[in-house]
């Protein structure tokens, strides 16, 4: 299955970082696998976050008015944080288990990791 592109407008999960596991918009490309994030939050769209796009799971979710208002200076936090409102992305799990498919225990600790755990004490 082909990922989703990385691009402004773009729905993603944090995979690391202090922000692990927030939904995030992406406002613009930086080049050089860096992407400007806001969640309309904590990361506001008047000093959105630089991260390393390998460290974001892009969703299938886009708005296209996103970028329109982004580039025309008139995106508000508000517009962000409804965006991100609206879409329903499963984040009860460590992201690890989304991108690599292990069996995942109900406290959301993979299998082998527990047997290791129980293996040592």
């Amino acid at each position: 299955m082909k990922p989703f592109p990385m691009e402004p407008g773009r729905a993603v999960l944090s995979k690391a970082g202090r922000d692990a596991g927030i939904k995030l918009a992406i406002l613009s490309d930086l080049g050089t696998g860096y992407v400007a994030v806001a969640d309309g939050r904590l990361r506001k769209v008047a000093s959105p976050k630089k991260k390393k796009t390998m460290h974001l799971r892009a969703t299938r979710f886009y708005s296209a008015g996103i970028v329109e208002l982004y580039r025309a200076g008139r995106l508000l936090d508000a517009d962000v944080r409804r965006f991100i409102d609206s879409i329903d992305l499963p984040t009860e799990f460590p992201i690890e288990t989304m991108d690599n498919p292990k069996e995942v225990d109900s406290a959301g600790v993979d299998s082998a990791a527990r047997k290791e755990e129980d293996a040592f004490g």
